[in-house]
């Protein structure tokens, strides 16, 4: 397992290396003259509008964040407590600063741009805590769309093993700021609950990523970067000091926060920064801040849609379980095969084909099927029609026994030739014995060890109630993507009381901004109700369509069913979308409100606009577009669509436009458009 970012070896060069050769490499350090005389520093972007100062005041390291002379983070405290030692927040001096510049880019092997850029000016702070001896560094490092920083415990005499009791990073941010947050949580649904709008002042607990827009039409978006071997990082706000949070690490079952031995760095706290909202979501600042690539062979690594039995099981049209309403029945799930090659789907899910699935999820050995699915039988059809097997692995939070097997599971997958795997672990998370938070430092190692496994086996992973996305897919492509998120079984379950239509709008400048979701979008049907719940997806169906283009995932499910889709005019729609993109634009953007987005494959653009529960026209101009004519397919509400109504009509029409034209958009409450634009033939 590789446990330290600052440990991690490169393997090899991939298609998620850095290309010297487009841009110039990382500049070597340059070290300054020895001494205390450094108490303070300044760092610039690139582009010279950010601009980060940092040092020490009374022995406390500290930072402060300004963009075009403007304040965004006052003067906010740093440091670390380690137990049976003083506290890192006094006694510090300076001994030495070191800068560097960072200018690369990098090919992703899969994401929302072909090429990334990464630019930076770094600056190293290096303290002592004068009465312990014990050394202290803290790295920033400044994009132009944002800011990163860390803490470094080199290795250093006396400190072979230790324990972190409590971070003492602040954010001193604008209390006016309107802000989009979850409250901290620690059970195994904190990330999956509704994004609250109010003024930051009002916040009390945090999780991150946390967005905020400062009265001055600032966009920023508090998160961390490389989350590895360290627990996931909430917010706290401070009595008596509106707007200002202190870190707050998920703890572990004894109290503390984190074990560590020899040299560490922390996970990076980032601040992503933008004038508009699509500067948050067009980022990459994130990734920037994750190492390399680190596996040699990246070729098995596919990104691709999927299809599969999960909306008809959360529906109850079908079970988990085995008996007559069983759902992954071999027939099933060849339908289901059939389907994705008519949707240019790559890969098939089957959830509940192994035994004890569904019930008490009591006795599952991820390798032996329920007596009604064939599984060799199923692969071979799978593979006879060119689609991937999607292996469910719902631990159900029985850690220990999944990870002693592991290895065992993985092996025979690939033995099979399955290379993708879901995993999941609803309600609790048992490791080591113990019940604990899935967000803590242990179970942090644990998907790291799942990711590490899989990769030896060529596995690519998409993970449920696991830890929010920092930018890790970078470093580990086949960490593809994650739940984190209220998606779309929320409205299976809560129906009025599932995801308004504004949350769709929030997302990209929320949650993910760390990383693709698994939001299981594309339910054409929203009213389908076979088992009488009384539950409905809450947006129109031409909504759904615009979400492909709204969220990003490298693994993204079209939801609903083979029979759903085939009567449905919105499915020519999504047959062979894409999942990978090589250009991405967020167009006309308010957070909560509206979101328009466009993604480009090859020279085919698909442009996604929704709106929350109110009537909305926007003008969207095309200047995206290349040069020439393009066929706009367009698929809109019809003109008697109505989300608490009459969702389902859709209305589909072509036009030919321009890079000039600029498309009047009429969006009804609660839903959407999406085009597909392609150029035209001469």
């Amino acid at each position: 397992m590789v446990s330290k970012p600052n440990r991690r070896t490169v393997l090899g060069v991939t298609a998620g290396a850095a290309l010297p050769w487009v841009l110039a490499a990382p500049a070597p350090a340059t070290p300054s003259a020895p001494a205390a005389t450094h108490r303070r520093v300044t760092v610039h972007s690139p582009n010279r509008r950010l601009r980060v100062t940092a040092g020490v005041a009374n022995g406390r390291l500290w930072y402060e964040v300004a963009r075009r002379g403007r304040v965004l983070v006052a003067r906010s405290g740093l440091g670390l407590d380690l137990a049976d030692r003083p506290s890192l927040t006094s006694g510090l001096v300076v001994e030495s600063v070191e800068r560097r510049t960072i200018d690369e880019s990098w090919r992703p092997v899969w994401g929302s741009d072909a090429l990334v850029r990464n630019h930076a000016r770094e600056c190293v702070l290096r303290t002592v805590q004068s009465a312990s001896g014990i050394q202290l560094h803290l790295v920033v490092r400044v994009f132009d769309d944002g800011v990163g920083f860390r803490y470094r415990l080199p290795a250093q005499a006396g400190l072979d093993t230790y324990t972190v009791t409590a971070e003492r990073t602040e954010f001193a941010l604008p209390p006016d700021a309107t802000s989009w947050s979850l409250a901290a949580g620690t059970d195994w649904r904190a990330d999956e609950r509704h994004y609250r709008q109010v003024q930051l002042s009002q916040v009390e607990t945090a999780q991150t990523p946390l967005t905020l827009v400062t009265p001055g039409g600032q966009h920023i978006v508090v998160h961390e970067a490389a989350l590895i071997d360290y627990p996931s990082m909430t917010l706290a706000a401070e009595t008596g000091r509106p707007g200002t949070f202190t870190s707050e690490l998920i703890s572990l079952p004894d109290g503390t926060k984190a074990r560590l031995s020899g040299e560490f760095s922390t996970p990076w706290r980032t601040l992503t920064v933008g004038d508009r909202p699509g500067d948050l979501a067009e980022s990459h600042l994130t990734e920037n801040l994750n190492e390399p690539c680190v596996l040699t062979d990246t070729s098995w690594i596919s990104p691709g849609t999927y299809v599969g039995v999960w909306w008809e099981l959360q529906r109850r049209h079908t079970t988990w379980t085995e008996g007559p309403r069983h759902g992954a029945t071999t027939e099933r799930v060849k339908q289901y095969i059939d389907f994705a090659r008519e949707a240019g789907a790559s890969n098939v899910l089957a959830e509940g084909w192994n035994t004890n699935a569904g019930g008490e999820w009591t006795g599952q050995d991820f390798l032996t099927p329920q007596p009604d699915f064939d599984l060799l039988e199923v692969l071979r059809y799978a593979r006879a029609n060119g689609i991937g097997f999607i292996a469910h692995n719902e631990t159900r939070g029985f850690v220990d026994y999944y990870e002693q097997h592991l290895d065992t599971i993985f092996a025979r997958y690939a033995e099979l030739g399955i290379h993708t795997v879901k995993t999941g672990y609803a309600t609790k998370f048992v490791l080591g014995g113990v019940n604990r938070s899935h967000y803590d430092q242990e179970a942090v190692r644990h998907y790291q060890r799942v990711i590490d496994a899989a990769a030896r086996h060529k596995i690519m992973i998409n993970a449920h109630e696991a830890i929010k996305p920092t930018g890790l897919a970078r470093t580990y492509p086949n960490m593809m993507t994650g739940e984190g998120v209220a998606g779309m079984e929320q409205h299976n379950y809560m129906g009025r009381l599932g995801n308004p239509p504004e949350q769709a709008t929030v997302l990209p400048f929320t949650r993910y901004m760390g990383g693709p979701a698994d939001y299981t979008p594309g339910v054409l049907n929203v009213t389908w109700d076979p088992a009488g719940l009384g539950t409905r997806v809450q947006t129109t169906s031409a909504a759904q369509l615009a979400l492909y283009s709204v969220f990003f995932s490298p693994l993204q499910m079209l939801a609903d069913t083979p029979e759903n889709y085939r009567s449905h005019p919105g499915f020519a729609y999504l047959k062979d979308i894409p999942a990978s993109w090589d250009e991405t634009r967020f167009l006309d953007c308010v957070i909560g409100d509206h979101t328009v987005a466009a993604r480009r494959k090859g020279r085919t653009w698909y442009l996604g606009a929704i709106t929350d529960e109110h009537d909305r026209t926007l003008r969207v101009p095309l200047r995206f577009l290349g040069p020439g004519r393009h066929r706009a397919e367009i698929y809109r509400d019809a003109a008697d669509t109505d989300w608490h109504d009459n969702p389902l009509p859709i209305d589909v029409r072509t036009e030919v436009v321009r890079s000039s034209t600029v498309l009047t958009l009429r969006l009804v409450g609660g839903g959407g458009t999406a085009i597909r634009f392609r150029p035209a033939r001469s």
